[in-house]
């Protein structure tokens, strides 16, 4: 009777694995999720960049660096879509995007892991 108890508890382990399985490829963020993340994400970096100090002149390229980053923003969608590669594997998907911004000389590749309706990068400049 004990072994009949035992076989059951590992079909009930089996079948909430197999539904934790099923639960993370669902959570599987798809790219156009990815795309709208990656473009807030850039956005937030080129910003960055333009808020470093180039040589002293910070205060006076600042606006104009913001200005373009602002510009391009929306041009960046498109972008992404056509240089981002995901590789998907089935539980979570790995995205790679490189983009070059050249009126603020931005060149960067990011990295991000989608999972749990959730991006996380791992690589950025």
């Amino acid at each position: 009777m004990s072994e009949s108890i035992v076989n059951m508890a590992r079909w009930q382990i089996a079948l909430l694995g197999i539904f934790a399985l099923c639960g993370l490829a669902l959570t599987n963020p798809d790219r156009a999720a990815y795309e709208t993340y990656a473009v807030e994400q850039i956005g937030n970096l080129a910003r960055d960049q333009c808020d470093r100090d180039p040589g002293g002149l910070g205060v006076l390229v600042q606006g104009p660096c913001r200005v373009a980053v602002a510009a391009y923003l929306p041009q960046l969608r498109p972008l992404l879509s056509a240089t981002t590669s995901r590789q998907n594997l089935f539980l979570f998907s790995i995205y790679r995007s490189d983009i070059s911004v050249p009126s603020v000389n931005f060149n960067t590749r990011i990295e991000s892991i989608g999972i749990f309706n959730r991006f996380f990068t791992y690589k950025a400049p």
